[in-house]
């Protein structure tokens, strides 16, 4: 049985401070990062370095567009983010931590759905 998920972006409470928290389900297209990408920016221009705390659920689709938009944004702030946690159940999450790490300065790291605390943790941590 197959759901469709209606695109959402979500921001979380656990949003504070230097800390971006939020959720994506459904299909991630250009959208998402036009309501995201500047809540990032603001962060940033607030903060200088951030931690972010993604999770993704049933997020099997990501528009080329969208990746690119991402890709643009990641190596325009590559040295602005402390750590990112990327929490889901898909492996390509963890591919992408893994290709993510020669391009940023920041600690990036795959959680499973299972281990949203120990994630929330993690990100808010100084000592790694």
């Amino acid at each position: 049985m197959t759901t469709n998920l209606i695109p959402m972006l979500q921001l979380l409470e656990e949003s504070r401070e230097e800390m971006v928290a939020f959720r994506l389900a459904g299909s991630v297209d250009r959208h998402d990062y036009d309501v995201m990408l500047p809540i990032l920016e603001e962060k940033i221009k607030q903060y200088g370095k951030i931690r972010v705390y993604a999770e993704l659920q049933e997020a099997e689709e990501i528009s080329l567009q969208a990746l690119w938009e991402d890709l643009k944004f990641d190596f325009r702030h590559a040295s602005d983010f402390k750590k990112v946690a990327l929490v889901g159940n898909r492996k390509w999450l963890d591919w992408f931590t893994v290709m993510a790490n020669p391009f940023t300065t920041a600690k990036v790291k795959y959680f499973e759905p299972t281990d949203r605390e120990k994630a929330l943790e993690w990100v808010r941590r100084d000592d790694e």
